[in-house]
């Protein structure tokens, strides 16, 4: 399935297919879930959240409150928090005892409800949102989103989780996801770099989740100045969204266009085409590799003169992971087409 992005007469895969959702409900735990239809490598496999152990006196190990009331282990181990009032605590240690996900994420929503200023009423709704997500709600798990927003506005996770399911309904047309899409990218830029190593979590670990939630953001970033036509600012986020190891294929695409956009033109982004058609392929996914190079290889006819070269730029990029250095001087622009340099 090809959309067709009527601003620059441009072929892109339909929606954008690639939403990571990093929601962790326990120490050294990050669960990430792509969105359908996304031709992308596997994502990492989701960890089973930690069954929550049952309330004790605290010679468990779980933290007693002064009025005898302890968070369960794998909260406290998590986020070493008190419960001093223990009609709260318990309210708390019925909704992670519930066994049903999807009642357990109902009665953490409710929690969070009666008990806004808990201590836990973060955590409760993190664990909300991991257990939506897991039951496939992605309605459920945005509203969720957007109420920790509500309350902890520069919560990493719950901005990561917006920014990644209003990307799929801003390429649906929705203009206030868009518009939700280029304020939140920008706070979780701001946010994932102060942010703090969660507690039991490791530090490569941390290190790797750091890394995702960036790309994440700048993803976004780039798809909202590309939105608006801002194509070196584009080309500025997504340079830094497909840096390292397993680049997305719809990135790396949107790289090449802002690329191609731009005046003058960055023959750098016949590259990023070649290589977004080449994961396309592997993926597999032939009909959204059809729409690339029908919207890239005209580009760099018009550019060069004619094809020539062209199915050697595609060959050699499936090899490569990288731009190769000098790339875009090596391509001769045309009589015509130097006039854009």
């Amino acid at each position: 399935m090809i959309e067709l992005a009527a601003r620059h007469g441009v072929h892109r895969p339909a929606c954008r297919v690639l939403a990571w959702m990093v929601l962790l409900s326990g120490p050294a735990q990050a669960a990430m879930a792509g969105q359908a239809n996304a031709p992308q490598a596997n994502p990492p496999a989701r960890a089973n959240p930690p069954t929550p152990a049952n309330p004790g006196t605290g010679s468990s190990g779980a933290s007693q409150g002064a009025a005898g009331a302890a968070v369960p282990d794998d909260a406290a181990a998590a986020v070493k928090k008190v419960i001093e009032d223990p009609t709260e605590y318990n309210a708390y240690t019925a909704a992670v005892n519930t066994q049903d996900q999807t009642e357990q994420a109902e009665a953490l929503e409710s929690f969070a409800t009666k008990y806004p200023k808990s201590v836990v009423m973060t955590e409760a709704l993190e664990r909300a949102m991991w257990d939506w997500q897991s039951a496939g709600d992605t309605v459920k798990v945005l509203e969720v989103a957007k109420e920790l927003l509500t309350a902890d506005s520069g919560n990493v996770r719950a901005l990561a989780v917006v920014v990644a399911l209003d990307r799929v309904s801003a390429a649906q047309g929705d203009a206030s996801a868009l518009d939700e899409i280029c304020r939140y990218s920008t706070a979780g830029m701001r946010e994932v770099a102060m942010w703090q190593k969660p507690t039991g979590m490791a530090d490569a670990d941390f290190a790797a989740l750091n890394k995702q939630m960036g790309r994440i953001f700048n993803s976004a970033a780039g798809y909202c100045a590309l939105q608006q036509s801002n194509y070196s600012q584009a080309r500025d986020w997504f340079a830094r969204a497909v840096e390292g190891d397993a680049p997305d294929l719809q990135d790396v695409y949107d790289l090449a266009i802002a690329d191609l956009e731009l005046t003058p033109m960055d023959a750098s982004g016949f590259w990023y085409c070649a290589k977004a058609i080449q994961l396309a392929k592997n993926s597999p996914n032939a009909t959204a590799a059809g729409g690339m190079e029908a919207y890239c290889k005209p580009k760099y006819e018009t550019y060069h003169g004619s094809v020539q070269g062209w199915d050697a730029i595609l060959a050699a990029s499936a090899a490569q992971p990288a731009l190769p250095e000098g790339f875009a001087a090596s391509i001769k622009p045309a009589p015509s087409a130097a006039k854009q340099k």
